[in-house]
């Protein structure tokens, strides 16, 4: 049980964490605008430093939590048998991971134009309870029995998902003088659905025995999400299907739209503002899904093993309903899934040419509890920056939603940058956050 649980927050994301979709955070308020700039917000597409700007590539990883440090990591990477041990809050983790794939973006006289394609994926814990997760990790071996009380009154949830986007943008100036410029911008994108799984375990109120080498649940109710890809393949017990990510078809889009004031002083920004709504559409899953919905109804006088599950997702469903206790109350041909809605703004203050200091703020917008419902992290950062023509150095300061204050440090020259919003705080005192990224563009 404790691999079905625990599947995708070990074995996904330690194999694809080389990837990273907030990790571009810091370098994305850079004075050299590029389609980093231009993701985060479509209407920067017309403050373009070239008339055509590149991107070969960029990449990175994110991964936040609460319960573990950088330095825990380090120091003792094999702790999972005591990981919740010490909690006494809901757990939470998110990984975000994407690659920028080719990408350029032309500015014209008052419009521009742009094509992107990227390569994402999340895997998130979400409000995990860490009595029914030490339970699962520890499997109990000791001779006494140990009785818990769940009253969970929202829905827990272990997300993982992996999906392309093919996207346009254009933008355009409203208004332009030589100090001062205003300008919209749009970005659509088409959705390629890869793969995507969900647990989401709501409003669950049970008793939890755990004794010597078991664990039941009694005077339990409450409702299972199950949603998995059938291609995963695990008769393994830990493995992936070859096809897994074969014949990817669009099946969803998605839209971002921005607005940008821009002033300058000569010829260099001064003052540059932006506000955009992301991620706005969702996609279908592939008809290789299955997506059930049950309800549990475990009496009190009566009890049921959970530490017993195992085998396939197919297996584990099968197990669930010869027990009586879980049945079918929705089976569900066709996953919608709603991409993470956020609301950004930013400011951008250059007093001099040698400095620069950005204030970056996001929003989630809906209830990342719902699982159907992709999820973002609220978050705030703050990156000084020192300008020495070609050479930018950067140091994001980031308050995020679950990892807290993180600090990192990051280069760029001309195109190519590397950095990290957390390498600081991670090496100097403590952080629970890891990540990197890395990119190249050219303009000309």
């Amino acid at each position: 049980m404790r691999y079905v649980l625990l599947f995708w927050l070990v074995l996904f994301f330690t194999c694809n964490l080389s990837l990273g979709q907030e990790s571009f955070l810091g370098i994305q308020n850079s004075q050299r605008k590029g389609m980093i700039n231009a993701l985060m917000n479509p209407a920067e597409l017309n403050n373009l430093n070239k008339k055509v700007e590149v991107s070969f590539f960029a990449v990175g990883e994110a991964l936040d939590n609460n319960i573990l440090s950088f330095q825990d990591i380090i120091s003792d990477p094999g702790q999972w048998e005591t990981l919740f041990q010490s909690v006494s809050e809901p757990v939470n983790l998110r990984t975000d991971f994407a690659v920028l794939g080719p990408s350029v973006g032309i500015r014209f006289d008052k419009w521009s134009l742009g094509f992107t394609s990227q390569l994402k994926g999340k895997v998130d814990v979400i409000d995990f309870n860490p009595d029914l997760g030490d339970a699962i990790v520890s499997e109990s071996t000791s001779g006494s029995s140990d009785q818990i009380q769940l009253d969970i009154p929202y829905n827990q949830r272990i997300n993982a998902v992996g999906w392309m986007e093919l996207g346009v943008m254009a933008g355009t100036s409203i208004w332009k003088t030589e100090s001062q410029s205003l300008s919209l911008g749009s970005h659509f994108k088409l959705l390629f659905p890869g793969t995507y799984a969900n647990l989401g375990m709501d409003e669950i109120q049970a008793t939890l025995l755990t004794g010597s080498d078991q664990i039941r649940l009694t005077d339990a109710r409450g409702n299972l999400n199950l949603s998995y890809d059938d291609r995963w393949d695990s008769g393994n017990g830990l493995g992936f299907d070859t096809d897994l990510w074969r014949g990817f078809t669009p099946k969803g889009f998605a839209l971002d739209l921005g607005v940008n004031y821009l002033l300058k002083r000569g010829d260099k920004p001064f003052v540059n503002l932006g506000l955009s709504m992301k991620n706005m559409g969702g996609m279908t899953t592939t008809e290789n899904q299955t997506t059930r919905n049950y309800t549990m109804n475990i009496p009190q006088n009566e009890s049921f093993r959970i530490d017993n599950l195992e085998g396939s997702a197919e297996e584990i469903e099968q197990q669930l309903v010869d027990s009586g206790y879980f049945t079918i109350a929705r089976d569900i041909s066709q996953n919608r899934i709603h991409l993470p809605q956020l609301l950004a703004a930013y400011v951008e203050f250059s007093p001099v040419r040698q400095f620069q200091v950005s204030l970056y703020a996001q929003k989630r917008i809906q209830d990342e509890n719902r699982n159907s419902q992709l999820s973002t992290s609220d978050l705030l950062v703050l990156t000084p920056r020192f300008i020495a023509g070609k050479l930018e150095l950067y140091s994001p300061w980031m308050q995020h939603q679950v990892s807290g204050l993180t600090g990192g440090l990051g280069i760029q020259y001309g195109g190519f940058f590397l950095g990290s919003q957390s390498i600081l705080t991670g090496l100097l005192t403590d952080s629970n956050r890891l990540d990197v990224h890395m990119g190249l563009s050219w303009g000309f």
